[in-house]
């Protein structure tokens, strides 16, 4: 009979150990928290939106999506993203269930003894909320993680736009200086002619030779310039076919924060929870520790309940330290969000000046393009025809007609590169370019304010 007792308390004690297994685990998993702070909101921004897929056109904005996939950078921003988001989970998981599996033994005087497997679970009661206060950290290196993702698209799309922009400057630069070549070269001949028959001394067709290096040397260096700007537009890109970039921002106030300024202010967030971190640091952790206990080759099973009450007292100075840290760090951050504002106001006005005063040069440009055109008909027929004009003043004429020729083509890449820095900041660099509502490694392609 007893034998049979303890046989009945075995397979008892085998049930508890099961059934307290089985709920505990019933307890964790019922308990797993879904997403939600800013993983929540990108989840839910996501849905919906078509993943940008490769194009098939070589247009500016074929170029830019096909560019977006295969930008490393744009790559590792988003894995950052996500190595975030698993560290939110990290933190809030600390808030639930945990349960832990523990087997030994020994042999010896100093062993440990019989084979023991201990089942332990552990839940958390009360922190002071440093728990919750670290969770919210992660999702504020989340957040930040996120705009940085937004800053690398926006960075790789102007990128590439430039470059893609600065294949056709030079391909029109290259343009130019043949133009001025060719004039030079046909010049030259004249030249030549002239000195063979006495007209002119032999000093005049050295100088204009001389001159007409000058621009071979133009020619070739754009020539290399082009092939090194299609290649880094291959490298970018996949395609070496360039082409001028127009897109017209209405204006170069963005709607709301910029993306410094959205940094800056979530680095400020941060700081002040890290404070708050720091400051409560000597608070008790209180931990509840359920504990089965379990030695082979017996039918005893064990039962127990652990309160464990932690706290940091004394650390050789670390609390203090981290204390004055959290709160440098804070004054930092606060004069980081009014850094932004000022450098933000500071480069509106900038490409505002930037446009108007590249306005004022292209009408000047054009002026003086078309007074340059006349004066180089004249000093042609002054020195080629009548022998009253120096060789000297048409060549310096010559050259001064392509070099503002060759200063109209990179005003006009200056030009819009200035705006494209404006539909960056005001927002409509993306739906120019037709990639709102799409989803780049499952994050949307929108707006970084929630």
């Amino acid at each position: 009979m007893i034998r049979n007792r303890r046989s009945g308390q075995g397979n008892a004690g085998r049930r508890g150990l099961a059934l307290a297994l089985l709920s505990l685990s019933l307890a964790g998993c019922a308990a797993l928290p879904a997403p939600d702070g800013m993983e929540a909101a990108l989840i839910e921004r996501a849905e919906g939106l078509a993943p940008l897929a490769p194009a098939e056109g070589r247009d500016a904005g074929s170029a830019a999506r096909n560019g977006l996939l295969l930008n490393p950078a744009v790559r590792e921003a988003a894995s950052r993203v996500s190595a975030s988001a698993d560290e939110v989970r990290v933190q809030r998981a600390v808030l639930f269930p945990a349960l832990g599996l523990t087997a030994g033994g020994g042999i010896g005087a100093a062993g440990k003894g019989k084979p023991v497997a201990e089942l332990t679970g552990s839940q958390l009661l009360f922190d002071g909320g440093k728990s919750k206060r670290a969770v919210r950290i992660a999702d504020f290196d989340m957040q930040i993680s996120y705009v940085g993702f937004q800053k690398e698209v926006d960075e790789a799309l102007i990128a590439l736009l430039e470059t893609y922009d600065d294949v056709q400057t030079q391909s029109d630069l290259l343009g130019v200086y043949r133009k001025q070549f060719e004039a030079l070269q046909a010049l030259e001949q004249r030249v030549a002619a002239r000195a063979a028959s006495g007209a002119v001394s032999s000093t005049d067709v050295l100088e204009t030779r001389r001159r007409l290096q000058s621009a071979a040397f133009l020619v070739n260096d754009t020539e290399l310039a082009l092939a090194e700007t299609r290649d880094r537009l291959t490298l970018l890109s996949g395609q070496s076919r360039g082409g001028s970039i127009d897109i017209a921002a209405p204006s170069c106030k963005p709607a709301g924060a910029t993306d410094e300024v959205l940094l800056a202010r979530l680095e400020l967030g941060r700081a002040q929870l890290a404070q708050e971190q720091a400051q409560n640091a000597m608070t008790p952790r209180v931990v509840l520790k359920p504990v089965v206990r379990g030695e082979i080759g017996t039918d005893t099973l064990p039962v127990g309940l652990n309160l464990d009450v932690q706290s940091d007292l004394l650390k050789g100075g670390a609390l203090g330290a981290r204390v004055r840290a959290a709160g440098n760090t804070l004054a930092a951050a606060r004069a980081r969000v009014e850094a932004a504002d000022l450098e933000g106001s500071i480069e509106e006005r900038a490409l505002l000046r930037s446009l108007a005063a590249g306005k004022q040069k292209r009408a000047l440009l054009h002026r003086q393009i078309a007074l340059l055109s006349e004066t180089r008909d004249l000093y042609r027929s002054q020195y080629l025809d009548l022998g009253t004009r120096q060789l000297s003043e048409l060549l310096d004429n010559e050259e001064e007609y392509y070099t503002r020729k060759a200063e109209l083509v990179q005003l006009r890449s200056e030009l819009a590169r200035s705006q494209l820095q404006c539909a960056r900041r005001s927002g409509h660099l993306r739906s120019t370019l037709g990639l709102e509502g799409t989803r780049l490694y499952g994050y949307p392609l929108g707006d970084t304010r929630f």
